[in-house]
C-alpha cells in the first residue's frame, strides 16, 4: 500500500473520485456526463483511479444496445482509516475502511479531572490494540481523521476556549494534533465535531442532494452548522454552540454562559430535565415511578411519546422553543435541507414533530419550501464525520 504523501492524484481524477465517493457503482460514461468531458479524457481519469488502487471492476451495467459498460466502484478494503472523536464526556475511536464502514469500535469516558495527555494515552493505546485485533499496521493506513469538541486555532490542533468549558482547564492551549501525530505516526486530519458530522451528511447523507443545509444537534446544548454549495456559512471558532445561546427571552433563565433567556435554557437536555423534575416535585402526575432526580432523558422521551401528560407537556414546550431559533435560522439563510439530529429527536419523535410543526407554522407567510429530516444518516455520526475529513483531504490535496 502506498502511504498519503505518494497517493497523488491528478485534478481530473480528483474530480472524479469526489463524484464516486458518492454513489454506490458507476460507468465510464456517468463520469463522463458528471465532468462534462469526452469518453476518452474521463477514461483517462477512471483508469488513474484503478491504477492506484482506489477503483475496482464491479460487474457490467444494463444497456439499451450494444456491448454492456463495465461498473466500477470504491476498493474500500485497500486502504484504512483511523477515526477519533473527542467529546466533553466521551472518546469514540473505530478503524474504518474507504466506505466509511466500521471495522472496529471501542469508547471511553472522559472525566471533568482527565488530563489531555492520559486521554491521549488511551486513544494510541486504542489505535494499538485494533491494530492486533485486525492484524493490521500503521502502514495499512492513509490517514487519522480526528473530531474535537471545540475549534482548532492552529496547525498544532490548539483549541479554543468553548463558551462553556465542561473539560479540564488543561485543554485550553494544549497542542493535540501534534501529540496525536507523535504517537501514532499517522498524518491527522482535524475538525470541529460538529463541522465533521455536517460535512459527512451534506456530502455522503441526507443532505447530498441539498444546496444549502441546516444541520443541528439537539443534546447536552444546542449546536448548529449551515452548508450552503459545499462551504460552511459563517464558520466562527464559537459558531457551533452560538444556536443554543440564542437570546429567545431576555427576561428568561440564566444560562451558564452568563447571558439570560438562551435556546439552551429550554430546549436542551438539562433543561427538560430540570423542568420535569420541578414539576414532579410539584406533584404533577407522571407514569415515571422513580426517584426524580434519578430519572434520566430516554424516560422523559419514551413517556411523552407514550401520552404521559407531565412528560408530554414539558417535551412539547421544549420543542415550540426549539421551534423559535429554527424558525428564526431558516427565514436568514433559506436552507433546502434541515436535519434535527442528537439525543432528542432520535428518542423523542414527538419532540421532533413538535418542533417541525411550530416551524412550519411560522414561516407559512414567508411560504419557504423546507424539507425536514430526522436523525442523520450515520451511526456515531461525530466519529465517522472525522473519518470523512481525510476522505475530503485525499480530494483536495491528494
Amino acid at each position: 500500500m502506498c502511504s498519503l504523501k505518494e497517493l497523488r492524484l491528478s485534478d481530473g481524477a480528483k474530480t472524479a473520485l469526489s463524484y464516486i465517493l458518492r454513489h454506490d457503482a458507476v460507468t465510464k460514461a456517468d463520469v463522463c456526463r458528471y465532468m462534462d468531458l469526452g469518453p476518452s479524457t474521463a477514461g483517462k481519469y477512471v483508469s488513474e483511479l484503478c491504477d492506484k488502487g482506489l477503483l475496482v471492476e464491479s460487474g457490467v451495467a444494463d444497456s439499451s444496445g450494444g456491448r454492456r459498460p463495465l461498473l466500477y466502484r470504491l476498493n474500500s478494503a485497500r486502504y484504512l482509516i483511523f477515526c477519533v472523536d473527542i467529546s466533553t464526556i466521551y472518546c469514540e475511536m473505530a478503524v474504518v475502511d474507504m466506505s466509511l464502514d466500521v471495522r472496529i469500535l471501542d469508547s471511553f469516558d472522559i472525566r471533568e479531572n482527565d488530563t489531555p495527555d492520559s486521554v491521549i494515552s488511551r486513544i494510541i493505546d486504542g489505535f494499538t490494540h485494533f491494530c492486533m485485533r485486525l492484524g493490521v499496521s500503521s502502514a495499512d493506513f492513509l490517514a487519522a481523521g480526528v473530531s474535537v469538541f471545540s475549534s482548532i486555532r492552529n496547525e498544532h490542533g490548539v483549541l479554543y476556549r468553548p463558551i462553556i468549558q465542561y473539560m479540564s482547564e488543561e485543554w485550553e492551549d494544549y497542542p493535540i494534533l501534534d501529540r496525536l501525530k507523535a504517537g501514532l505516526g499517522l498524518p491527522i486530519f482535524a475538525e470541529k465535531g460538529m463541522n465533521a458530522t455536517a460535512r459527512l451528511e451534506y456530502n455522503y447523507g441526507k443532505g447530498r442532494h441539498s444546496r444549502s443545509m441546516l444541520y443541528v444537534r439537539c443534546g447536552m446544548n444546542l449546536r448548529s452548522v449551515i452548508m450552503k454549495d459545499g462551504d460552511i456559512i459563517g464558520d466562527s471558532p464559537f459558531a457551533e454552540d452560538a444556536f443554543g445561546h440564542m437570546v429567545i427571552d431576555y427576561d428568561g433563565p440564566r444560562c451558564r454562559c452568563g447571558q439570560y433567556g438562551c435556546l439552551n435554557c429550554y430546549a436542551s437536555i438539562p433543561a427538560v430535565l430540570d423542568s420535569f423534575r420541578k414539576e414532579v416535585k410539584r406533584g404533577r402526575g407522571t407514569s415515571i415511578s422513580a426517584d426524580p432526580d434519578s430519572i434520566g432523558i430516554e424516560q422523559v422521551c419514551n413517556a411523552a411519546d407514550a401520552g404521559d401528560e407531565a412528560a408530554s407537556a414539558i417535551i412539547d414546550n421544549a420543542a415550540r422553543m426549539l421551534g423559535v431559533g429554527l424558525a428564526n435560522c431558516i427565514r436568514m439563510f433559506s436552507p433546502e435541507t434541515v436535519i434535527l439530529a442528537g439525543l432528542l429527536p432520535e428518542k423523542s419523535k414527538r419532540y421532533y414533530d413538535v418542533a417541525t410543526a411550530s416551524v412550519l407554522d411560522r414561516l407559512s407567510i414567508a411560504r419557504l419550501d423546507v424539507d425536514f429530516r430526522r436523525n442523520g444518516s450515520f451511526s456515531h455520526s461525530l466519529m465517522i464525520g472525522a473519518g470523512s475529513t481525510v476522505l475530503d483531504h485525499i480530494i483536495e490535496l491528494a
